[in-house]
C-alpha cells in the first residue's frame, strides 16, 4: 500500500478537525443549559451567531458583496442545505436528546454515513467498497462503546425517529456541498448562505422573546455574549467551513465516516473536562473509531486503489473542471 497525496491528507485533516470541533458542543450546551436556555434556544444561538460571523467573514474576504453573486440554482442549493441540513439536523438532534439520551442521539446521528453512501451511489456513481463498509461498521461499533449505550439507555420510538432524521439531515450537507462545488469555487459562500437561510428558519421557529428574557437574567451579559460567540465559532463557523473545504479532496461518503471524530472528541471532553465516568468499553471504542479513520486513509495498490476510500481529486479541486463562481 502507498500513502495518499498531500491534498487528500490536508482534506482529511480538515474533516477530522471539523468533527473534533463539533464534538466540543457538549461543553457549551452544558453551560448554556445551566443558565436556563432550552435545546431550541441553543440551536438559535448557535445558528444566528454563526450566520452573523460567516457573513462578516465573507464580506471582508470579498471586500464587499462580490462573493454573494451566484446563480439561482446554486442559491437554491444553499437554501436547501440551510433549511434541510443545518437547521433540521440541530432541531432533530436536540429533540432526540430530550426523548432519549445524549448517548442514543449520538449513535443515531451517525447513521449519516449510511445515507451518504446510498446517495453517493445514486447521484455520484460511487462504489460501496468493502473498505468503506468495514470502516463504517468499525466506527459504529466504536461510537456505541464510547457513548456508553452498551450500559443500557432509555429509548423511545419518537426518539429513534428524531435521531434517524438527524442522521439523514446531517448527511445532506455533504451531498449539497458536492453538487455546489461542481460549479462554484468559493466554499465559504456556500457555508455562509446555508447558515443565513438556517438563521431565518431559526427566527421563525424559536420564541425569541423568551430567549431574550432568559439572557437578561444572566449574571453577566458580556460573559454570556462571549460564551455565545465562542459556541457558534467553535461548533458552527469553523467546523462547517473546514468540512466544506475538506470535501474538495475527499468524497462525501468517506467524509461522513471521518467525522466520527465528533463523538470521539465529545467522549474525551466529557471524561477530562466534565468528569464523566470512563470504563474499559469506552477505551475500546476510542481505539475502534481511531482504527476506522486510519483504515480510510489507507490507499491500496493495484486494482483496489481505484476504489480506495480517500483518493486525490482529478485536478486538485475535487472535480474534473474549474468553473467560475455561480
Amino acid at each position: 500500500m502507498k500513502p495518499v497525496t498531500m491534498k487528500s491528507k490536508v482534506s482529511v485533516l480538515f474533516i477530522l478537525l471539523a468533527g473534533a470541533l463539533w464534538g466540543s458542543s457538549c461543553l457549551f450546551v452544558s453551560k448554556l443549559t445551566e443558565l436556563g436556555f432550552s435545546p431550541m434556544h441553543c440551536t438559535a444561538i448557535r445558528i444566528l451567531c454563526g450566520a452573523i460571523l460567516l457573513n462578516a467573514a465573507l464580506i471582508i474576504k470579498g471586500k464587499g458583496f462580490k462573493y454573494y453573486k451566484i446563480r439561482f440554482p446554486s442559491l437554491c442549493l444553499a437554501a436547501a442545505s440551510g433549511l434541510f441540513s443545518v437547521l433540521a439536523m440541530c432541531i432533530s438532534y436536540y429533540f432526540c436528546m430530550t426523548e432519549t439520551s445524549a448517548a442514543v442521539s449520538a449513535i443515531l446521528l451517525y447513521t449519516a454515513p449510511v445515507f451518504v453512501m446510498i446517495m453517493s451511489v445514486i447521484f455520484f456513481k460511487e462504489r460501496i467498497t468493502c473498505q468503506k463498509l468495514v470502516a463504517f461498521c468499525i466506527a459504529i461499533a466504536g461510537c456505541a462503546l464510547v457513548s456508553g449505550i452498551v450500559s443500557g439507555a432509555v429509548v423511545s420510538v419518537r426518539g429513534i425517529l428524531f435521531g434517524v432524521l438527524s442522521g439523514f439531515s446531517y448527511s445532506l450537507y455533504g451531498i449539497f456541498t458536492t453538487f455546489y462545488m461542481k460549479r462554484n469555487t468559493q466554499p465559504l459562500t456556500f457555508t455562509t448562505l446555508s447558515f443565513t437561510f438556517a438563521a431565518v428558519g431559526a427566527l421563525v421557529l424559536t420564541d425569541m422573546g423568551e430567549l431574550v428574557h432568559i439572557a437578561r437574567q444572566a449574571d453577566s451579559l458580556p460573559l454570556l455574549l462571549v460564551l455565545s460567540v465562542g459556541f457558534s465559532l467553535c461548533t458552527a463557523v469553523l467546523p462547517y467551513a473546514l468540512y466544506t473545504v475538506g470535501l474538495s479532496g475527499v468524497r462525501p461518503d468517506v467524509a461522513s465516516i471521518l467525522a466520527f471524530s465528533e463523538p470521539l472528541t465529545a467522549a474525551v471532553l466529557g471524561i477530562v473536562v466534565l468528569k464523566q465516568p470512563f470504563d474499559v468499553y469506552q477505551g475500546i471504542g476510542i481505539g475502534l473509531v481511531t482504527a476506522a479513520i486510519v483504515l480510510l486513509n489507507i490507499k491500496w495498490t493495484g486494482k483496489a486503489s481505484r476504489h480506495a476510500g480517500v483518493t486525490p481529486p482529478p485536478d486538485g479541486h475535487g472535480n474534473g473542471k474549474q468553473d467560475r463562481q455561480g
